[in-house]
């Protein structure tokens, strides 16, 4: 009898000292998941002025979605509204042209989408996800990019590209070997 109740005492002996590291243990954490949370917005801070602009803009509680993109025509952007845009496995989408950039579309999103020029001069797209952004004149060609920058460590805006364009145009701007199905995405002028 006094073995058994040797063996109980002992039980509660460790279990009472065992709760309180678990305890700790299942306090701290959150702390990792909060410290991940704050690298991988690390680098939203160093952005500039318009790129904070386009943070907060990103940020809303509720973008629209582009309009259209039935039957696999892109859907339609307006210059200088924010959106979040649902991409497509990469495999079933038609670009108007070859992505500049080969990716595997095995388990890639991707989309297209339409906005039309109103003024010539430098615009910007802004997106949340690392996808391949190209985009598209009315011929059908490649717009060369002017610059890009992005931040790895900043999920709220991933990457931007910088374009010239022309006045009175459609261009189609492409996505491709998304890791995402959802993104938000900006078109506008930009106004340095």
């Amino acid at each position: 009898m006094k073995a058994l109740f040797d063996r109980a005492v002992a039980r509660t002996v460790r279990a009472a000292t065992t709760l309180p590291r678990y305890a700790l243990a299942l306090a701290l954490l959150p702390l990792p998941v909060a410290a991940l949370a704050q690298a991988e917005n690390s680098g939203c801070d160093t952005y500039e002025a318009p790129e904070q602009a386009v943070i907060d803009r990103f940020a809303a509680p509720s973008l629209p979605a582009p309009a259209g993109g039935e039957d696999g025509a892109p859907a339609r952007l307006d210059t200088g509204t924010a959106y979040r845009a649902t991409l497509m496995p990469q495999a079933r989408v038609r670009f108007v042209a070859e992505p500049g950039r080969h990716t595997l579309a095995d388990g890639a999103y991707a989309t297209t989408l339409v906005f039309h020029t109103e003024q010539a001069g430098p615009y910007r797209a802004y997106i949340d996800d690392a996808s391949w952004v190209d985009l598209v004149d009315d011929n059908g060609e490649r717009v060369p990019s002017e610059d890009f920058g992005g931040r790895h460590d900043c999920r709220a805006l991933r990457k931007f590209v910088a374009y010239t364009l022309e006045a009175d145009h459609d261009y189609v701007l492409q996505l491709s070997g998304g890791t995402r199905q959802r993104v938000r995405v900006l078109v506008q002028p930009d106004h340095r």
